[in-house]
């Protein structure tokens, strides 16, 4: 079975569980809209390569962070912001492996040997477990700050994604999870092993963060997000995140909302299907519409209705991982994705909400970046897009004591005949 950065969570998902709760999960009228389409271009690949384009910001030897128990060397599910006052941040965590769960771990002998046998290191001290941290550039990208902690809670603290609100203030939201590191089994028996949504926030852009950590009132058994939220038309913040229902079944995704600033955060829906709904991610279109996908048919679903009702996820034949909505100034919705054949990191576009993909085949999108898969992206004043991602998963010890974070950008071509693949800062 392939190990992903998803497999210790959408593993979970199990059929004996005792704890059985109605989950409601809403359909609008359109359930029956058909489904989206991939139109085929050719010569749509950037003729730059990435290797030629992308800057490494994090790496061995280089900005690394300051020792800590448990560091070995893993940096990866990076996620970027510019804000409002012109600085680039970037958040992702660290830590020992693929999934840093604290020590001592709490899974049974038989899955420690399995994740053993993957590469989880043996005999790793880790008290606390993996770490959020962020970096921080004013000169648009070209040297960043040392890296610095915004949450280490008692669990791992996994992908930090960031929203900025409205108002040029300061007030940052931060989304992440923490991770116990835990058999299923043992989260009926004590809901606290499971791995869970995290809400922190900032009022200084970044600089320093609230030490209360803001819990989602989740449907779910155990529940996760790899962001990125959203700053909808109102002002209001949508967050997407994915979770093991208490009945057991397939993973479920789920909409929330916040009016007050990231505070309080209130349940608009659930969605689910035949198979598993993970890594899904949601942004809204120009015309207020919401259009969500998730992970691993690449399934879409659209919302008329401000999140509360959708309609039934459409499959249109490109599986994928890690799927991250944009929906740019000039109303172009992109799809920043993980491919399964070839592994990349790769792109896809819209110009239709959704209902057309541009895409260079079938089965996957245009080359982002040759590395794990997982990267995620901004919009900058000129509109291309920055894209962050690692190079790979950190299976074995040689990976995770050799993770590095890379940054390149990408254009969408204005005749959206594919994409440019461009280096940090244009060169003449």
């Amino acid at each position: 079975m392939e190990f992903s950065s998803c497999y210790l969570r959408l593993c979970l998902t199990g059929r004996w569980l005792c704890v059985v709760i109605l989950i409601v999960t809403s359909f609008a009228e359109a359930a029956d809209q058909s489904p989206p389409t991939v139109k085929i271009v050719e010569g749509g690949e950037s003729a730059k390569k990435p290797e030629e384009c992308r800057t490494v910001v994090l790496g061995p030897g280089k900005n690394q962070p300051d020792p800590y128990p448990g560091y070995g060397g893993f940096v990866g599910w990076v996620s970027p912001i510019r804000l409002s006052n012109g600085d680039l941040v970037l958040g992702f965590n660290a830590g020992y492996w693929h999934a840093s769960a604290p020590t001592p771990l709490r899974f049974s002998p038989g899955t420690i040997a399995a994740y053993h046998k993957m590469g989880l290191p043996k005999d790793i001290i880790s008290p606390t477990g993996g770490v959020a941290m962020i970096m921080r550039s004013t000169d648009d990208g070209q040297t960043w700050s040392q890296p610095e902690v915004m949450l280490d809670t008692p669990d791992d603290d996994r992908h930090p994604s960031f929203v900025e609100l409205h108002e040029p203030d300061g007030t940052l939201v931060c989304s992440s999870f923490t991770y116990p590191g835990a058999d299923p089994a043992d989260y009926v028996k004590n809901p606290k092993l499971a791995h869970r949504t995290a809400i922190i926030r900032s009022f200084d852009y970044g600089k320093s963060w609230d030490k209360e950590v803001i819990r989602l009132p989740s449907p779910f058994l155990s529940d996760e997000t790899d962001g990125p939220m959203v700053l909808l038309n109102d002002g209001s913040i949508l967050l997407t995140v994915n979770g093991t229902p208490p009945e057991g079944g397939p993973a479920q995704a789920a909409v929330f909302t916040s009016r007050d600033r990231g505070a309080t955060w209130k349940l608009l829906s659930t969605i689910q299907a035949d198979h598993s709904l993970g890594e899904a991610n949601a942004t809204q279109l120009p015309d207020g519409r919401l259009v969500l996908m998730a992970r691993p048919e690449g399934v879409i679903s659209w919302s008329s209705d401000e999140g509360r009702t959708w309609t039934a996820p459409k499959k249109f034949g490109m599986r994928l991982y890690a799927p991250s909505l944009y929906a740019l100034r000039d109303g172009t919705l992109v799809c920043l994705h993980g491919s399964y054949t070839p592994r990349a990191l790769r792109l896809i576009f819209s110009t239709d909400g959704g209902q057309t993909w541009i895409a260079p085949a079938k089965d996957h999108g245009f080359l982002v970046d040759n590395c794990y898969g997982y990267g995620k992206a901004i919009e900058l004043p000129d509109g291309t897009l920055l894209v962050a991602d690692q190079d790979t998963g950190g299976h074995t010890a040689v990976d995770a004591k050799n993770m590095s974070l890379r940054l390149l950008r990408v254009r969408i071509r204005a005749d959206h005949s594919g994409i440019d693949l461009l280096p940090l800062k244009e060169t003449k």
